[in-house]
């Protein structure tokens, strides 16, 4: 895949619509500052093709933009295609496959613009492969690249971060990340996919294995059950004539029951009415008794005459007495009720002074209470001007440490800043020397006059001096710089602890004025209950002691007790007769009993002469119905004692029935197991064919588990992966360390424990150099970068050949942070010796000093509008 033309608008960082020609690129540098948006063109190029970036959800929209799209054209295999994602905030990605027609000029391919309807046939020169749905889009588009967006990602970017992701990772993690990059993982997929497959048949031959046993189990009792059907269908028939003789009899039995139940209904008859008759005898008799016990108590009652008429007579003359007191006691009371508002008064003024000493005494407890925590309060406001000087002292200590770091900042800055002019110094004196040194007959550098070999020679030295002065300068420089930045790194630390100090001066001093505020607020009160307060509290007490209050309320009852003595109402003696009348209340429902006896006594002397006149006529009629039951009674029990037992005989008749259906049932189910013999029989042969088939399956299956296990197929694939990646990394490591690198992979090595005769599965990283062979984790970070870069271009080409795509686009992400000026030019010289075999080549860096180093640059420039793209 060749990048062509990448047109972004509303993407991540870019706000603005922007366009970048790659047709005309080689090999270019992606630069600008750090957040400009250079891996933002990256993100443009994976999520036009994959729909992924760093993220996938609406943040891949710029915050100012409300849609995002990307348009990305690349040439692959002599075919031109174009690509267009667009994504509107809250709606849904939307998704255009072209490809350039034939028969338009490849290279012209500016009809690019995004405001193209994505869902026309042909536009223009394009005609579209977008499939009816997304997913079948982006399937299109990787089915086209044989790429999907991790492969890509790995054979094609060297991504910030990454480029150490293999080699990282423990030695026994390795063979895992391996696996990962080079796509092995789909392997374990097919494994347990075959586990599963062999689990299912397993589980369906267990079951073939049971439903088998059931099977030959009951066709073993073949013999037995036809035995059984043959004695089943005998005893039927035995019970089917028991059965109908008893039917025949039982209907016998229930005519002569049936006559004997009319016989007993007549007795059940004949004893109701008996008791109906006895009852109303009976009843008779309660309601003599009734009017005997009546008859009587009014003839108590009329003896006692005399005594109630005495009683009735006295309840009348208190009740009079009572009414006259009755009238004095109200004239009392509308004297007394006169007492209650003078008197209400009085209890309100007191309940007043009551309620103003209590608060008084609270005042004071509480003036008592500030004035304890006065003392305390003091030591507080010494405790806290010392803090606050403290703080104070080191806000002044930060101070001079500013001045100091800004002092030292300027020696920093002046040393950064002379040295660049030294060394260009000294490479004039450099090529002056060499000039001076190898052209005979040299002329003076300043003069142009020609100079003898003894002034050549004494100009030589004279330069060699002055250079050495500028490097020594140029180095103590150099020197500074690091004391220096220590320095300032010290300071700044030194300061960063002193930060907080002006809101905490301001909280100390806070919490000073809010103690000063508490101690002027005790003073005051103190003041103010000494003035008003405790001279208030002493002439409340004496009020109350002395009852000086309500002088006129006080008079005014006085008057009012004096008027109620004249009127010589005796409370007592009104309520000794209130309760006479009360306790004499019966007497008067005495007196009506008495009258009520004197009118009733005559009438119910009648009434009981004629309920013994009826109770002697109700006796005949029960020693009639009494002699009529017993004869009923006779009758019945004569013939009863001759009756057959029904019950008995439904019983045997029920208990024959039901044995006859239970055999019923037993030869139903006999026949019924006979014939499903010949079934099972077929049934048997069928299942064991199948079982047969089954095991054969599992046997494939797990041939396969084998197969697709770590120890299979995959482990083949990364043994002869892993001899490639050596050779290929090792190419280019030696261009990178000038040929004093080299890589090796160790697969296996011995446990620790020495009996142990098998090796452990490792991935080791050996590197050799001058220095002889070690351990990857031991070599230096920028030497370990060159490790990295080499195995991870070489990891980049093996995945691009497994995956039947060519790697024909390399990019290369901050890859020179760690290097050295040495390494980097080597890092550059590796590029350029690898750039036959990459179309484009694109490297993305904000070290300035590297932009010169490449024969095209892309500038990228964040501004309010969002970022641009300068193509150079």
């Amino acid at each position: 895949m060749i990048p062509i033309k990448l047109n972004i608008s509303g993407f991540l960082s870019y706000r603005q619509p922007v366009e970048i020609d790659f047709s005309s690129i080689d090999l270019a540098c992606i630069a600008g500052s750090n957040g400009a948006g250079k891996s933002s063109i990256l993100d443009a190029i994976t999520w036009s093709l994959f729909g992924q970036a760093r993220r996938r959800d609406d943040s891949v929209i710029n915050t100012r933009s409300e849609i995002a799209e990307v348009a990305f054209s690349f040439d692959y295999e002599g075919n031109i295609y174009r690509v267009i994602r667009s994504y509107q905030r809250g709606k849904s990605v939307k998704l255009e496959f072209q490809i350039q027609r034939k028969d338009s000029p490849s290279q012209e391919i500016d009809d690019l613009s995004m405001d193209q309807d994505p869902d026309s046939q042909a536009v223009g020169t394009w005609k579209t492969l977008s499939e009816r749905t997304l997913r079948d889009t982006q399937k299109s588009i990787e089915d086209t690249l044989r790429l999907d967006y991790e492969t890509f990602v790995n054979a094609a970017f060297f991504l910030q971060g990454e480029a150490d992701l293999f080699t990282q990772q423990p030695p026994g993690d390795r063979k895992r990340i391996l696996t990962k990059i080079l796509g092995l993982e789909i392997w374990e997929t097919y494994r347990s996919r075959a586990v599963e497959q062999r689990k299912s048949i397993e589980e369906t031959v267990l079951s073939l294995d049971g439903r088998l046993a059931e099977i030959n189990s009951e066709l073993l009792e073949e013999e037995e059950r036809l035995t059984q059907l043959t004695q089943l269908e005998e005893e039927l028939a035995r019970l089917t004539k028991v059965r109908l003789t008893q039917e025949s009899n039982l209907e016998n039995i229930k005519k002569i029951v049936a006559s004997l139940d009319e016989l007993r209904k007549n007795v059940d008859v004949r004893f109701e009415q008996l008791e109906m008759d006895k009852k109303r005898e009976g009843d008779l008799e309660m309601r003599l008794t009734s009017r005997n016990f009546d008859r009587d108590k009014y003839s108590q009652v009329l003896l006692k005459e005399p005594e109630i008429m005495k009683r009735y007579d006295s309840l009348c003359k208190s009740r009079e007495s009572l009414e006259n007191l009755d009238q004095i006691a109200e004239r009392f009371r509308k004297h007394e009720r006169r007492r209650e508002a003078p008197r209400l008064k009085i209890e309100s003024e007191r309940a007043r002074l009551e309620q103003e000493l209590s608060s008084l005494r609270n005042i004071e407890s509480s003036i008592q209470a500030l004035l304890a925590s006065k003392p305390d309060n003091l030591e507080k406001v010494k405790s806290q001007i010392e803090i606050i000087s403290s703080i104070e002292a080191d806000i002044e200590k930060r101070k001079k440490l500013d001045e100091e770091r800004a002092l030292t900042l300027e020696k920093l800055a002046y040393a950064k800043g002379e040295n660049p002019q030294l060394k260009k110094e000294m490479e004039d004196l450099k090529s002056k020397i060499e000039m001076l040194t190898e052209t005979a007959g040299a002329v003076c550098p300043t003069c142009g006059q020609p100079l003898s070999p003894e002034e050549r020679s004494n100009l030589i030295d004279e330069y060699n001096t002055l250079g050495k002065t500028m490097g020594d300068k140029y180095r103590k420089n150099l020197t500074l710089v690091d004391e220096v930045g220590e320095q300032v790194a010290a300071l700044q630390d030194k300061i960063d602890k002193l930060a907080d100090l002006d809101g905490k001066l301001l909280q100390e001093k806070d919490i000073l004025n809010k103690i000063n505020t508490q101690l002027d607020h005790i003073e005051e009160q103190q003041k103010s209950w000494e003035k008003e307060g405790a001279p208030r509290l002493k002439l409340v007490i004496k009020t109350l002691e002395d009852e000086s209050f309500c002088h006129e309320f006080r008079e005014i009852l006085v008057k009012i007790d004096a008027e109620l003595k004249e009127i010589g109402y005796d409370a007592a003696e009104h309520d000794k007769l209130r309760r006479l009348v009360q306790e004499n209340q019966n007497t008067e429902e005495e007196y009506f009993t008495l009258e009520r006896a004197k009118a009733a006594l005559e009438p119910l002397d009648k009434e009981i002469e004629n309920i013994k006149a009826d109770i002697e006529e109700q006796k005949l009629v029960v020693k009639t119905a009494q002699e009529v039951y017993d004869q009923a009674v006779t009758t019945y029990s004569a013939h009863q004692a001759q009756a057959p037992d029904l019950a008995q005989a439904q019983r045997d008749f029920l208990d024959t029935r039901e044995s006859e259906n239970k055999i019923h049932l037993e030869v139903g189910a006999a026949r019924q197991k006979v014939m499903v013999l010949d079934d099972l029989k077929i049934r048997r042969k069928s299942l064991e064919a199948d079982r047969g088939e089954l095991t054969q399956r599992i046997g494939r299956y797990k041939q396969l588990e084998k197969a697709f296990g770590k120890d299979g197929v995959p482990a083949l694939l990364i043994e002869s992966a892993l001899p490639q990646i050596e050779n290929k990394a090792n190419d280019i490591l030696d261009r990178l360390s000038g040929g004093t690198m080299s890589v090796r992979f160790i697969t296996q090595r011995e446990y620790k424990d020495k009996s142990r005769k098998d090796l452990r599965e490792t991935l080791d990283i050996q590197i050799s150099d001058d220095m002889g062979t070690r351990e990857y984790e031991m070599f230096s970070g920028g030497e370990a970068f060159r490790v990295n870069f080499s195995i991870r271009l070489a990891l980049s080409e093996i995945l691009a050949q497994r995956a039947g795509a060519r790697l024909q686009t390399l990019v290369i992400d901050e890859g020179f942070g760690s290097q050295d000026e040495i390494g980097r030019q080597r890092l550059i010289e590796t590029i350029n010796t690898v750039k036959p075999d990459f179309a484009k080549i694109l490297v993305i860096t904000h070290i300035e000093t590297l932009k010169e180093a490449f024969p095209s640059r892309i500038e990228v420039e964040k501004t309010p509008l969002g970022s641009i793209i300068n193509v150079q």
